[in-house]
This record gives C-alpha cells, structure tokens and sequence, in this order.
C-alpha cells in the first residue's frame, strides 16, 4: 500500500507513512500541535478553488505548521510562499512534503507579534488554518492582522472549525475590518466543515 495520499492536487504522506516515522524518530516533536496536516487547511483550498490569488502571488502561511497551505499556493498558483512558525521542528515535515510536490517554501521560525510589517508588506495574501485554538492567541492574530492590513496585504484568509477563541477574533475583525465568516464545507480528503475569516482590503 502506498504511503502517499493526493489531495487538491497535492501528495500528502498518509500518517502511518514509514517516511514520517523515520522522521517522529529522528527529531523532537513538534510542540505546538504540530504532528500533523489540521483540516482547516484544505478548507482554505477548496474556497481558492472559487475565489484564487493571483499567479505568483507572494503568500504567507501563518502558523503552517507542516505547510501543505503554503506547498499549495505554490504548487498550484506558482506562489512565492513563506511559511512561518512558532516551533522550528515542523519545518522538516514541510519541507518533505515541498520535496515531493516539486515545490520551494521559505521558512522563519516566529511568533505571530514578532513578524515585522517589512516582511508584511511584501505579501499579497495572508492565511492560516486551525491557528485560534487558545484565548491567548486572539489579540496577537488580531494585532498580525490589524498590521498586515495596514502593510497593504490584500488578501486574508484565517479557518477554523468554529472555536470559541476563533468567533472573538471574528466579531472583533468584522468590526474593525468588515470581514466576512463564511460557513464552508468540504468533501475532500474527508466531509469536514468549518467557517473563513475572509478580509479583502
């Protein structure tokens, strides 16, 4: 049996794959619930499907933990992507996963208060999914936000299956941003569904 799945046009190692349990083996595990792919992601996929970013897009994938958002945007919209993490031991599950879908994803080990509007300003598009999972993570997305809008970032998109923490960042970013929360579901890899906080500016 292989032990790699495709998925939005991506190849995924399935979790039983013997590659990623060299890797589990080699390497400290990821702290930040970074042991593997979170669903909100291909909620994120499936919505560009209907609404792209631009070819060549210059892309952040904020807490991209294994980063099959950003190996997306790249794979499929020839994206220049840099995924950005708080916990550095996720980068040598994305960048396995980049080596098998042809693609290169830049990386920077960092908290969300600590990315600069200098490299904000470069972006064309902001996204993350599964990344408001705890109460103290409201205002330091909400501020990343409120910095990247003012960086002019175009483009943003947070998933979530619809946490407690993640609604107080949406009232919080529809009133200061007139962002949208749209309800989505998906079919693929699995039926899942869950909301986008998506801002347009």
């Amino acid at each position: 049996m292989s032990e790699i799945k495709k998925v939005h046009g991506l190849y995924v190692f399935k979790k039983n794959s013997p590659t990623l349990a060299k890797l589990r083996d080699a390497l400290p595990e990821p702290s930040i619930h970074g042991y593997k792919v979170w669903s909100s992601s291909f909620l994120i996929m499936d919505y560009l499907q209907y609404e792209p970013i631009e070819k060549g897009s210059r892309v952040l994938d904020i807490g991209c933990g294994w980063g099959m958002l950003g190996i997306y945007a790249a794979k499929t919209f020839k994206a220049k992507v840099t995924g950005v993490d708080a916990d550095e031991w996720v980068f040598p599950y994305l960048r396995v996963h980049a080596a098998m879908n042809d693609v290169s994803v830049a990386t920077k080990t960092c908290r969300y208060e600590d990315i600069k509007p200098a490299l904000l300003a470069k972006q064309d598009f902001m996204a993350g999914g599964d990344i408001c999972f705890w109460d103290d993570l409201v205002d330091p997305l909400f501020n990343l936000i409120e910095r990247a809008v003012a960086a002019g970032v175009g483009y943003i998109i947070i998933a979530d299956p619809g946490r407690s923490p993640f609604m107080r960042l949406a009232r919080r970013c529809k009133k200061a941003f007139k962002a949208q929360l749209v309800p989505w579901q998906i079919k693929t890899p699995r039926s899942d569904s869950g909301y986008l906080l998506i801002i347009h500016s």
